[in-house]
């Protein structure tokens, strides 16, 4: 007695770590039904889950194990008892070596969630009871009251079908009375309905048999809970991913159809400004300077909205990280800010206290982080005749380059976002900054491509310090 109850208990812990293993739903199915026609286990012959839909209220086949002859039937039957017992022959050589329950505990849980199941998949997966049990589909609202998955549904408790039962309609050719059926319900409402019978085996379907029925469905449905939140979130990070991919490729499509007609714009201009299409009066000239210096900001724009929608593709196509002149990248940029912010006198001052080391990264990307973050300081300085100043430091193996203003700050609350894609701290439509909240979102990928790190020290009303580091260089350093 004592022997057949540690058996039991050890059966109901198997059964209980196999059903809380799958993060599928598919799965979870498959390791319910496989659990019910394991001879060593529940027993039955055959095994169905038909899931409940309910926004369509129909039961759908999902799950059919088991064979249509007694012929299938013992060949099914005999292949289950010949990989029980290869398991029990690993887990008595396991235990001869050690005798610590935890030596075997991995082969009892590859019992049901992986060899077995494998073995149950690979033999039924396509098989006619399957295919055709996963075409079978019943409408709710067309079902008698008295059909078997309705008083199922309505049932606290698993039922016993006798033969003569005039509930099966549509389930005739699967499954045999006497069975049972049980519903799996979770916090969201019924899950779908469970049935088995043991249309090849001689034990009966008695009230023990209903015992342990009712007791593996109380588990499945505690367990179901956790797979459907699983699916669920799996779903909707699958949604996120598809969203994120068709934000990825709207950016990339509109960016390069704006490029083209802005380089025509830009270059017209240009040539009109020039005065190569004829004289132009002192209005006109100004006129053109300012749809100039829009463009150019507009192109500057676009240009970002292309860096993202690159590095997103696939990283940055073009890096090559080799030793890089911090300060010819610098002055490569400023002449670029003082054109785009052409009213301002704010003035960008590099801070030297000695020879600037070379660092590696790239050289372009160097050079677009700091149009950025430079453009920014300049946007938000508040005083003209309080410069933006670019300080390099040396600390061991690393340059730290920190670009100062004194500008509008930033509050706490808002620092940890403004790498975002498109986040204004200021977002009113009629706020005094304008912008597409993306330079710091291409800065930051572009550090993430490029091996360097920023840091972000900023006080409201007082300024901001934006501080890259990137490792030294073993060159001579610029002077």
């Amino acid at each position: 007695m004592k022997e057949h109850y540690s058996e039991e208990l050890s059966l109901l812990e198997q059964a209980h770590v196999a059903l809380g293993s799958a993060s599928r739903l598919d799965d979870f199915y498959l390791i319910l039904a496989s659990l019910l026609v394991d001879p060593n286990t529940f027993g039955f012959s055959r095994a169905y889950v038909l899931r409940h839909d309910e926004r369509n209220r129909v039961f759908l086949g999902r799950v059919a194990l088991g064979a249509r002859s007694p012929e299938e039937h013992e060949v099914f039957r005999r292949d289950l008892l010949d990989e029980a017992r290869i398991l029990k022959e690993q887990i008595e050589a396991i235990q001869r070596e050690s005798p610590e329950p935890a030596a075997v505990q991995s082969l009892l849980d590859l019992r049901y969630h992986s060899l077995w199941i494998q073995l149950l998949q690979g033999r039924d997966e396509g098989t006619s009871l399957l295919a055709e049990f996963q075409e079978a589909q019943f409408k709710r609202d067309s079902l008698d009251p008295n059909h078997i998955l309705e008083r199922t549904a309505r049932a606290p408790r698993a039922l016993l079908v006798e033969p003569g039962d005039p509930g099966l309609e549509g389930l005739e050719s699967f499954c045999s009375p006497p069975l049972l059926a049980g519903r799996l319900v979770t916090q969201r409402g019924l899950q779908g309905i469970l049935i088995a019978d043991r249309k090849f085996e001689s034990a009966p379907v008695d009230d023990q048999a209903v015992y342990h029925f009712q007791w593996l469905i109380n588990h499945a449905s505690v367990s179901l809970e956790n797979v459907v939140l699983v699916s669920e979130l799996t779903q909707t990070t699958e949604r996120l991913r598809e969203v994120d991919r068709l934000k990825s490729n709207f950016l990339s499509i509109v960016s390069h159809e704006l490029r083209t007609p802005l380089t025509s714009i830009v270059g017209f201009v240009h040539l009109l400004s020039s005065g190569k299409a004829g004289p132009l009066t002192e209005s006109q000239a100004d006129l053109l300077r300012r749809v100039s210096q829009h463009s150019v900001h507009l192109q500057s724009m676009v240009h970002d909205l292309l860096e993202i929608a690159e590095v997103e593709a696939g990283g940055m196509i073009d890096v090559e990280i080799g030793p890089v002149d911090p300060l010819k990248c610098l002055y490569a940029v400023i002449p670029k800010i003082e054109a785009r912010h052409g009213a301002r006198k704010t003035r960008i001052e590099p801070v030297l206290s000695g020879p600037v080391p070379h660092v590696l990264t790239d050289e372009v990307a160097l050079e677009r982080i700091f149009f950025h973050l430079i453009d920014n300081a300049v946007k938000f300085s508040t005083r003209e005749d309080s410069p933006v100043t670019v300080e390099f430091t040396v600390e061991g193996e690393v340059l730290h380059m920190a670009i100062v203003d004194r500008g509008i700050g930033i509050s706490p609350e808002h620092v940890k976002q403004i790498f975002n894609y498109f986040y204004q701290v200021d977002f009113k439509l009629d706020r005094s900054y304008g912008g597409m909240g993306i330079g710091l979102t291409v800065a930051r990928l572009l550090l993430d491509a490029t091996g360097g790190r920023i840091a972000v020290e900023s006080v409201p009303g007082a300024g901001s310090r934006f501080t890259l580091t990137y490792p030294l260089a073993d060159v001579h350093p610029s002077i």
